[in-house]
């Protein structure tokens, strides 16, 4: 598979965070959403925040995919035939959305294919973050690293392109009854297949090819059993990450030049 970061980690199932680097890693402002958020998250909650490429902040967080305010809340789901029932924070988030989570991909409107994707809107007050993605891993017996990679990518560029500046992230794995790879390495490739999405997108808005958009902060969320091993694998995969992206160096992307912008991503 090639990457340097999944293979040869932990295990765990965690919150991270990717943030434009603010003075002594102050919190971000998260937009908030009508009423209280239903899960608040206490200011003790375990959190190890790593410094991340591109100003960007990463923590990996003791929360669920409920109780966790940002502007973009993305899950996995296996396909309906892998037969993966939904456990713990997954029931939790099908009740607060009536149902609708099992329901659509049931039906097979939302077939949850490898890197498909939808876009749900919360009702107000059922979940911390303003919306809600799915990322499909299709059939749960040819899921493997390279496609949590790929998940990984494909989360940071629909965050870049629904500019959701803050988001968290919740492999959910486990609360789909699914224990053949380590949640460690899970976490490791994740982060680094969206911290080298990020990179090439920011490439591209600094040579004007993109308009200039930020991450400003990753919740990389993760069950408490797991976080200690998931915040180790993370601050692997953000200096794998982070050496990849020296070694692309500043080749342009075609013959347009660098644009006269200030976009510095």
């Amino acid at each position: 598979m090639g990457r340097s970061v999944g293979r040869r980690r932990g295990a765990v199932l965690v919150a991270v965070t990717l943030v434009a680097l603010a003075p002594a890693f102050a919190p971000v402002a998260v937009a908030s959403r009508q009423g209280p958020p239903p899960t608040p998250s206490p200011a003790d909650v375990p959190e190890r925040v790593f410094s991340a490429p591109h100003g960007l902040r990463l923590s990996v967080k003791e929360v669920g995919p409920t109780g966790q305010p940002a502007d973009l809340q993305i899950i996995t789901l296996f396909d309906e035939a892998s037969g993966q029932a939904f456990t713990g924070s997954m029931v939790e988030l099908d009740e607060r959305l009536g149902g609708a989570l099992s329901a659509v991909r049931d039906s097979g409107q939302f077939r949850a294919a490898a890197l498909e994707t939808l876009m749900i809107t919360p009702p107000p007050g059922a979940v911390a973050a303003e919306r809600l993605l799915l990322i499909g891993l299709g059939d749960a017996r040819q899921a493997d690293l390279e496609l949590m990679n790929r998940v990984g990518a494909v989360a940071a560029r629909e965050a870049v392109r629904t500019r959701s500046a803050t988001v968290a992230f919740a492999p959910t794995l486990r609360d789909q009854g699914f224990t053949r790879l380590d949640t460690g390495q899970v976490a490791a490739e994740v982060i680094e297949g969206a911290l080298l999405a990020y990179d090439t997108d920011a490439r591209l808005q600094r040579q004007g090819l993109q308009p200039c958009f930020a991450l400003r902060r990753w919740y990389y969320e993760a069950g408490a059993a797991y976080f200690a091993g998931v915040a180790e694998q993370a601050g692997r995969a953000v200096e794998a990450a982070a050496a990849q992206m020296d070694q692309r160096g500043d080749t342009l992307f075609g013959r347009t030049g660098p644009a006269a912008t200030a976009c510095r991503t």
